[in-house]
């Protein structure tokens, strides 16, 4: 009878964790932001069948990052009953991750401040890439990395409001302009409030976030 040695491995992370300002996401996932479908009962699903990754020999995403349905920063502002309730986050979400629409500055830094100054968030995401027509027809989403001025202007104007607490990094995937457009709108960083934008290789995309 001969008998077969079994060895114990461990399998090695595939992806090293991702940094956003002071959050380390040991396991790097991000769950993208989708109206009506991200909410709270979904997150927690994610979060549960996340913890899963242990018994598998990788890293648990129970704490990857999983990102909030889209609200629109004028309605937080105006603290609009289902904002509010849409912006809310169970005890067990570390680390919680908005997603702020707006294409008005002042309405994005206030709405990015309460965010901040009011402990409802660690991660704010800005839309700068959703190309549905009733988002884009207005302004916004796709359409903003086209308005090179205002798209400064509104990151500027977030990011600016949450340095009162915390550092920020930019990011959100976006319609990348080109090496023609605003600088501040592509790659350099503006000093000296920590903001850059990153671009993942192959993709004619703009990545960043505010991290609270």
């Amino acid at each position: 009878m001969t008998a077969l040695a079994t060895t114990s491995t461990t399998t090695a992370p595939v992806l090293p964790p991702l940094h956003i300002g002071r959050h380390v996401i040991e396991s790097p996932v991000v769950l993208a932001p989708m109206a009506g479908i991200t909410n709270r009962a979904f997150r927690r699903i994610c979060r549960e069948f996340g913890s899963e990754g242990l018994d598998a020999g990788g890293l648990s995403g129970a704490s990857s990052l999983y990102v909030n349905e889209m609200v629109t920063s004028r309605a937080l502002v105006e603290r609009n009953e289902l904002t509010m309730r849409l912006i809310s986050h169970g005890p067990e979400e570390r680390p919680r991750s908005v997603q702020l629409y707006s294409v008005d500055p002042v309405t994005a830094g206030q709405a990015a401040r309460i965010l901040v100054s009011e402990d409802r968030a660690d991660h704010i995401d800005l839309n700068f890439g959703c190309p549905v027509p009733k988002v884009t027809r207005k302004g916004g989403g796709a359409a903003l990395p086209w308005k090179a001025s205002l798209f400064a202007d509104i990151v500027d104007r977030a990011v600016h409001r949450v340095l009162g607490s915390s550092p920020g990094r930019l990011g959100r995937p976006g319609m990348d302009p080109g090496p023609s457009a605003n600088p501040r709108a592509s790659t350099e960083p503006v000093e000296p409030r920590e903001v850059s934008n990153a671009r993942q290789p192959g993709l004619r995309r703009r990545s960043a976030h505010v991290g609270a």
